[in-house]
């Protein structure tokens, strides 16, 4: 964490609130404040329920039967993402997925023949299943929203404002023709520096015009209880070096989105909400150009989530920031949740476990955030890994909204680290850590009490020598050792040394020699 870059945006607050003492912002009438969203927030990726189903399989009974399954999971309101570069419904500005799919052509068709010979099949039937679908007369989008009505789901549609998937892939069809066609539109010119080198640049007018014909089209076409506007997709939408000139530019770009959500809900006489996607620590947010808290200063949104982007769940996002900062404006503040859990970057990774999910959504809560947010956790990951099969998963889901609920079941709670970070940025990756005695903030949320709590560490040789057991405090308290596996060591920590939010944990080498921590967690037994 980096307490000291918050100084320039806490700045801001301050200052409002020294004007408003001293009566010099008159007597302007506030905003009434408006109900935030509650239950739980889930994003639906674009691509998940055609890829899983098969195209002679594909029915609108099939997007029915998805909806209702988000219903029992308790999902109070459904993102539906409709786009990457390319959207799942037959768009009029941008291309669908399947345009240019020849379905009565093989393999090596134009629009496939660029991609590896093993990815063609089970690309081509996600998008000959969009196709079949649009060609029984059902327009996807439309139809998920009148089945989350029927369901009492809020629909929202989400519109991804930067996809790059396959971006090192620059013929793969994934990619719109506006993309191959305008690489001078790309943020990096002439040199390749890394993944996101070739997403757009919002300075451009091209670019802004093309995705605000996009939103105009989904405002036209879709009675939507809001639009998200999902700028994690990706976040690097100007030059390096020239992040703060275009987050103006984005400002006034979405001034005119809100005025045009506003004279949609007033033509179709509701309120219509806009949401924003953008990064978990708020410098950094700034940093990009997406300065969320400007936005809520002026009313452009509604809700604003704050997320990793994809490569672990977060578990040190700085929300009760974000809800200082965002305390004098009428806006939901989501935490978001990925999919994935990892210690540190290059490391080892895997889908998080259910009780992992669970930790970090009961942080989420009990750091202030309003609701959680769901991305990546498909109803189809039974289909990936043994862990989640789907009673699993609609019972962790239903758990989200409440954090009473939550924290009565079994929790993990690890240390992760921040995947998004604006160019010139320092990085400060908790893990690997090598030294003699080591620091981490464990964020666990509400104090457990009546529970078996466990401390976890994993270390890694140093220097071809064997791993001794490491001495281990929380809270300054030593605690016992419970067990080893290989170098994975286990401590039983009191209930009596245990805080709340936040547990410290000390790591040493009972010897003073220097050790290598690479992995850190809290177990949080259930009730």
């Amino acid at each position: 964490m980096r307490p000291r870059a918050y100084a320039h945006i806490r700045f801001r607050i301050i200052g409002l609130a020294v004007v408003a003492a001293l009566g010099l912002i008159g007597c302007a009438k506030k905003p009434a404040p408006a109900e935030p969203l509650r239950g739980l927030l889930y994003n639906y990726d674009s691509t998940d329920l055609f890829f899983n189903t098969p195209p002679e399989k594909m029915n609108a009974r099939v997007v029915d039967d998805q909806i209702d399954l988000f219903a029992q999971a308790g999902v109070t309101v459904l993102m539906c993402n409709v786009n990457a570069q390319r959207t799942n419904y037959a768009s009029g500005c941008f291309d669908s997925f399947w345009s240019g799919y020849d379905p009565q052509a093989g393999d090596d068709q134009p629009f496939l023949r660029d991609m590896a010979p093993q990815s063609r099949a089970g690309y081509r039937s996600m998008i000959f299943s969009m196709k079949t679908l649009h060609e029984q007369g059902v327009d996807y989008p439309a139809r998920v929203i009148a089945r989350c009505r029927r369901q009492g789901i809020s629909p929202w549609i989400s519109l991804r404002m930067n996809d790059t998937h396959n971006n090192n892939e620059v013929r793969h069809p994934i990619h719109s023709t506006f993309w191959k066609e305008h690489p001078e539109y790309r943020r990096v010119q002439g040199r390749r520096i890394d993944y996101y080198d070739r997403t757009l640049d919002y300075s451009h007018s091209a670019v802004r015009d093309r995705f605000f014909r996009l939103v105009e089209e989904v405002l036209q076409r879709y009675d939507m209880d809001g639009l998200e506007l999902d700028f994690m997709r990706e976040p690097y939408l100007f030059k390096p070096g020239h992040e703060q000139e275009g987050g103006k530019v984005l400002t006034k770009w979405l001034q005119q989105v809100r005025k045009l959500v506003e004279q949609t809900a007033a033509r179709r006489g509701h309120a219509i909400k806009m949401g924003v996607r953008v990064p978990a620590d708020p410098v950094t947010a700034q940093n990009l150009g997406l300065d969320a808290v400007r936005w809520a200063e002026q009313g452009l949104v509604d809700l604003i989530v704050v997320t990793p982007r994809w490569a672990t769940l977060d578990t040190q996002m700085p929300l009760m920031q974000w809800k200082k900062m965002l305390a004098a404006y009428p806006v939901t503040l989501a935490g978001g949740l990925e999919i994935r859990e990892q210690a540190y970057p290059d490391g080892p990774a895997r889908i998080a476990l259910p009780q992992t999910a669970v930790g970090a959504a009961l942080v989420v809560l009990h750091s202030g955030a309003d609701v959680v947010y769901l991305f990546n956790y498909f109803s189809s990951l039974a289909r990936t890994v043994d862990y989640w099969p789907q009673k699993t998963w609609l019972q962790t889901l239903r758990a989200m909204s409440s954090i009473d609920t939550l924290a009565s079941l079994p929790r993990r709670h690890l240390v992760t680290f921040h995947d998004v970070y604006a160019p010139g940025e320092a990085t400060d990756y908790p893990l690997p850590a090598t030294g003699t005695r080591l620091s981490f903030r464990v964020t666990t949320g509400p104090k457990p009490a009546g529970r078996l709590v466990t401390a976890v560490v994993e270390l890694a040789p140093l220097g071809g020598g064997a791993v001794n057991v490491p001495e281990l405090f929380v809270n300054s308290a030593v605690c016992d050792l419970q067990g080893r596996e290989q170098n994975v060591f286990s401590f039983s920590v009191k209930e009596s040394v245990l805080q709340d939010q936040v547990q410290v944990v000390e790591v040493a080498d009972v010897l003073s020699k220097p050790i290598r921590v690479v992995h850190v967690e809290i177990k949080v037994a259930g009730r």
